[in-house]
């Protein structure tokens, strides 16, 4: 079964997604991005010490990308 993209109600607070390249991230929450007012959402790694909040534009959770010549999610809900 093929992964599905996330729709835009399911990146909320607390979510896990599993990134293509395989990194888990969990959603801190969502935010507004200062030079375009389009929603944003912040996350972080759940790997590593890493102590870093990263951000990117709600749009881009539900993107197709291609990896080892398919199509894939960039991200897929692991735990809600």
């Amino acid at each position: 079964m093929t992964p599905s993209v996330p729709s835009p109600a399911d990146i909320r607070s607390g979510v896990t997604l599993r990134h293509y390249k395989g990194g888990l991230y969990r959603v801190v929450g969502l935010c507004r991005i200062e030079a375009t007012l389009k929603t944003g959402v912040l996350y972080q790694t759940c790997q590593g010490d890493e102590d870093v909040v990263w951000m990117r534009p709600l749009a881009e959770f539900s993107d197709v990308v291609t990896a080892a010549g398919a199509p894939v999610p960039r991200f897929t809900v692991v735990a809600a």
